[in-house]
C-alpha cells in the first residue's frame, strides 16, 4: 500500500484550519467527536485499515445512525485489505499469486473488479501504471529486507516477469501468466477500497461524508453550506507550505510519491514506486496529486502520472511537482 501524509483536511465550515494527518507510524487512537450544526450531527473518527490511520467526517441524523455508518465503513475497508494484501496468505490475491502459470482461479467479485479496473488503467497509461510490479518491488527490497540495491542481473529477472504477466478473467476464473510473474495491486487498492466504503455510506443514507486514508480520500456530498469538502495538498519536503487547495464533492484524490515509503543503501534512498518499464523506482515527478470520480481511477492513474510524468486521460484535476 501507498504510504503518504501529504495532505491536511478540513471540513469546511466545521473547524477552523487544517487538520493535519496523522504520520505513518503514530498512533491511531480511535476518537469520537460530535457537534451540532443545522440540526444534523457530525460524527467524526479516527481508525485504522489498511495498514494506515484512517480519518472518517460524516453527517447524520442521530448519534447512532452515524456511528453505526462509521463502523460499518471502516469495516469494509478492512474486509477489502483481507481479500486483496499480498501480506495475507489466506487472501485473494496471495492465493492467484500462488497459482500463477499454472491453473486458473476462482476468485471472489472484489479481486475481479480490481483486476478489472487495474488492466483499464495499465492500458490507458500505456503501462505506466501496471499492477504486475509486485517482482520488481522485491528486487528492491520493499517485500524482504535487503542491505545492497539489486544487480542488473536480478533486476533483468525481475523485469521480464513483468513483462511476461498476463490476467485473463473470464467470469469468476482469474489466470496469471508467467510462472514468476506476481502482482501487487497496492498502487489501486486503497482507491478501492475508499469506493467499497463509501457505497456503504451511502446505503446507509449518508450524504455528507469524507473518508481518508493516509492522503487518499473520498467525498459524498459536502458539508453544509459549503461547496464541497476543503483538501489542502502540501508541497514535498516542505510541509508547511501548500500546493494548492482543492474541494471535494463526489470525487476521490489520491497523492503518490517516492519520498515517503522507501528502502536505503547507504547513502542511497529509493522509493516504492515503480517504473514498470526500466525496472527502477519512478522518478519522473516528486508529487502527482490525481482527482477523479472514483477512489480506484485516482489512486491508479496518481501512480501512473508519477512514473510517467505526463497527466493521464480521465482526471477531474491534476497537480504535479
Amino acid at each position: 500500500m501507498k504510504r503518504r501524509e501529504f495532505l491536511r483536511l478540513a471540513g469546511a465550515g466545521v473547524a477552523a484550519g487544517l487538520v493535519p494527518l496523522g504520520a505513518r507510524d503514530g498512533a491511531a487512537q480511535p476518537v469520537h467527536r460530535l457537534v451540532r450544526q443545522r440540526d444534523r450531527r457530525l460524527v467524526e473518527r479516527w481508525s485504522w485499515a489498511m495498514g494506515q490511520p484512517v480519518h472518517l467526517q460524516l453527517y447524520a441524523e442521530s448519534d447512532d445512525l452515524g456511528y453505526e455508518a462509521a463502523a460499518a465503513a471502516l469495516a469494509e475497508l478492512r474486509r477489502i485489505e483481507s481479500r486483496l494484501s499480498i501480506f495475507e496468505d489466506v487472501s485473494d490475491l496471495a492465493e492467484l499469486n500462488r497459482s500463477a502459470g499454472r491453473h486458473a482461479l476462482r476468485v471472489g467479485p472484489d479481486l475481479a473488479a480490481v483486476l478489472e479496473a487495474a488492466e483499464r488503467a495499465r492500458r490507458s497509461s500505456a503501462g505506466a501504471f501496471d499492477p504486475a510490479v509486485e517482482p520488481l518491488m522485491r528486487a528492491w527490497g520493499f517485500h524482504g529486507a535487503r542491505s545492497t540495491a539489486p544487480s542488473a542481473a536480478e533486476l533483468g529477472e525481475a523485469r521480464r516477469a513483468v513483462r511476461a504477466a498476463q490476467v485473463t478473467i473470464q467470469g469468476d476464473r482469474v489466470r496469471l501468466a508467467g510462472t514468476a510473474s506476481r502482482l501487487d495491486l497496492g498502487g489501486i487498492g486503497v482507491g478501492y477500497g475508499l469506493d467499497r466504503a463509501a457505497a456503504v455510506l451511502r446505503r446507509a443514507g449518508v450524504r455528507r461524508a469524507l473518508l481518508d486514508v493516509s492522503g487518499d480520500c473520498i467525498a459524498i456530498g459536502a458539508p453544509p453550506g459549503e461547496a464541497g469538502w476543503e483538501v489542502a495538498i502540501a508541497r514535498p519536503r516542505a510541509p508547511s507550505r501548500l500546493l494548492a487547495v482543492t474541494r471535494l464533492r463526489d470525487a476521490a484524490l489520491a497523492t503518490s510519491s517516492n519520498l515517503v515509503s522507501v528502502v536505503r543503501y547507504g547513502r542511497a534512498v529509493r522509493g516504492h514506486v515503480m517504473d514498470p518499464e526500466r525496472g527502477v523506482p519512478a522518478d519522473a515527478l516528486v508529487q502527482a496529486t490525481a482527482v477523479a470520480t472514483s477512489g480506484v481511477v485516482a489512486d491508479a492513474l496518481s501512480t501512473a502520472m508519477l512514473v510517467s510524468g505526463r497527466v493521464p486521460d480521465g482526471l477531474l484535476r491534476a497537480y504535479r511537482v
